[in-house]
């Protein structure tokens, strides 16, 4: 990512603040779907099975949280916590208030990078239909639906997508504590996919895939949205301002709307 100054109204420059490169994001987006496709093909190669290393860990967590059994419980309630129903209500909630503040294109990061994500992940789950570690059967009911993990996609399509915007905000608005906030969201979105290996309702490829695909997926919405645009080409007020609007409070003409 390239950080400068240049055309305020460069989408691949940049302009009143620090704005990312195109070229980058597309790079990075297609080498992580790189990356996703080569775990994938690695997966079918061994018919689904689990790889050496996947059944290591697995052991691993297994013999573990057998004498903690405390940190299941925690994974347990993080994994309610996250699931389909409360983030597709939370991703629901914050378009509709950017929306409501505005912020249209903003709103349209966030809802794409959420329903692509969900694509990704459910075409995947259908296509590959690995099955799930012994034992996930505790906590989950669809056991052939282990790869990739829509919990770690969540983390990064989702939840990385929030962090993105409050960086970006923290940015414009010279706040570290926003940025701050924004990297441990990313940090805990992360961590979100770790949980899944820990709960054992997942291998541990799954949740790279996981990670990979909605990595892909978020640079390629962030490629195309540009929320750094929208958000660092406001005058300097962040997210809240309402696009179109200048540092004086007078309605613009600029594109922010599209």
């Amino acid at each position: 990512m390239s950080i400068g100054e240049g055309n305020p109204g460069s989408m691949t420059d940049t302009g009143a603040g620090a704005r990312w490169s195109t070229a980058a994001l597309l790079w990075s987006g297609g080498l992580a779907a790189v990356a996703a496709l080569a775990v994938t093909v690695g997966v079918l190669a061994v018919d689904r099975a689990p790889w050496g290393i996947d059944a290591t860990i697995n052991e691993a967590t297994t013999d573990w949280t057998a004498s903690t059994p405390w940190v299941l419980d925690c994974a347990a309630f993080i994994a309610v916590l996250t699931g389909p129903l409360p983030a597709t209500v939370l991703a629901a909630v914050i378009v509709v208030v950017l929306f409501a503040v505005g912020r249209r294109r903003l709103a349209g990061f966030i809802a794409a990078s959420a329903l692509l994500g969900v694509i990704v992940a459910e075409g995947v789950k259908v296509l590959v239909e690995r099955p799930r570690p012994p034992g996930a059967a505790e906590y989950v009911s669809d056991l052939s639906k282990s790869f990739p993990s829509g919990h770690a996609m969540v983390g990064i399509y989702l939840f990385g997508a929030l962090a993105v915007l409050l960086i970006l905000a923290g940015i414009s608005r010279g706040s570290g504590w926003l940025q701050l906030l924004g990297y441990l969201l990313f940090v805990c979105g992360v961590l979100l996919g770790v949980s899944r290996i820990v709960l054992g309702v997942h291998w541990s490829s799954d949740v790279l895939a996981g990670w990979c695909y909605a990595s892909a997926v978020l640079l390629f919405v962030t490629a195309w949205l540009r929320p750094d645009d929208a958000i660092l080409g406001s005058g300097g007020r962040g997210i809240p301002q309402a696009e179109g609007e200048d540092p004086g409070g007078r309605r613009g003409t600029g594109s922010l709307r599209d």
